[in-house]
């Protein structure tokens, strides 16, 4: 739709300007139409004098519409990897200002209520409890085969090695 105004408005302005060459130099025509471009002169000058806030708004529009469809068809992630010196704009930030700005204890809290620390407990005092289970039952059978040893010594009974 842009390209059909831009055009319009070129042909338009092509047109008039022929137009305007022609006329003028016609006998009849000419004074009135030098009284029209006089009228056309004053109006301009006088919305000129009151601002040229819809121009640029106009403006603005059609630029909002050339910077989208440049845009479009820019790969500005390749554009940047290309013309950005990123170790330039890194250099440049306060790392200090951006932890300054963390909460740690929120980020703790979060952390640590994403660890199951109850399963942790049980899992490793069953572990601890299992091992101290057998080293009691180690050191009650050795204890048991020294009782026997004493026993069958005092019994005088040969013992057999099993």
């Amino acid at each position: 739709m842009l390209a059909v105004a831009v055009g319009a408005g070129a042909a338009a302005v092509t047109g008039a300007s022929a137009a305007y060459r022609t006329t003028t130099r016609i006998p009849v025509f000419g004074p009135r139409i030098g009284g029209a471009v006089a009228a056309l002169s004053r109006r301009g000058e006088a919305l000129i004098d009151q601002g040229v806030e819809p121009l640029q708004e106009f403006i603005t529009a059609v630029a909002v519409q050339i910077v989208d469809r440049v845009l479009a068809e820019l790969d500005l992630t390749a554009l940047v990897r290309e013309r950005v010196d990123i170790d330039a704009v890194v250099a440049g930030v306060d790392i200090d200002a951006i932890i300054a700005r963390i909460d740690l204890i929120g980020l703790a809290d979060t952390v640590i209520d994403g660890v199951d620390l109850p399963r942790i407990i049980r899992e490793s005092t069953m572990s601890v409890t299992a091992d101290v289970m057998t080293d009691v039952r180690s050191q009650g059978e050795r204890a048991d085969d020294v009782v026997s040893g004493l026993v069958d010594r005092m019994l005088g009974r040969s013992r057999v090695e099993q």
